[in-house]
């Protein structure tokens, strides 16, 4: 493994890692200054869905470091688990991009710009990725 392969890995989880604190804090911030009712369970759910999305994300990355590092066994099965690897990859992608328009809304700017921030280091780890198995 390159030397500059390690940065780049630690990077996208602590982005990923600060998004959803920052996101969990914001929630409870707003529910504090009256933004949401009171009188309904609202801020449950989405607090649930940001940690089961990040562990969901951080799970897809540690899948995708092991099937490319698996993928240089042989070519065949080598070529399978590294298509295996683009797909979880793209369907990070999608998540965070989902994330990022989900939260644009008025009192969640800030979640939106924190998912964008951490979609752009999540492609900044895949083109080092990638250009590593070339």
């Amino acid at each position: 493994m390159n030397i500059t392969y390690k940065p780049f890995s630690y990077i996208y989880p602590i982005a990923l890692a600060i998004t959803s604190g920052a996101a969990i804090l914001i929630l409870i911030k707003n529910l504090e200054s009256g933004i949401y009712d009171v009188n309904q369970d609202s801020i449950g759910l989405p607090i649930s869905v940001t940690l089961l999305i990040s562990l969901a994300l951080a799970l897809t990355q540690l899948l995708q470091i092991f099937l490319l590092r698996r993928g240089r066994a042989s070519l065949r099965a080598g070529l399978l688990l590294k298509i295996s690897a683009y797909l979880i990859a793209t369907v990070s992608l999608v998540i965070l991009v989902d994330r990022v328009v989900y939260w644009s809304i008025p009192n969640h700017a800030i979640i939106a710009i924190l998912y964008g921030v951490t979609a752009v280091t999540f492609v900044a780890f895949q083109r080092q990725t990638f250009a590593q198995l070339k």
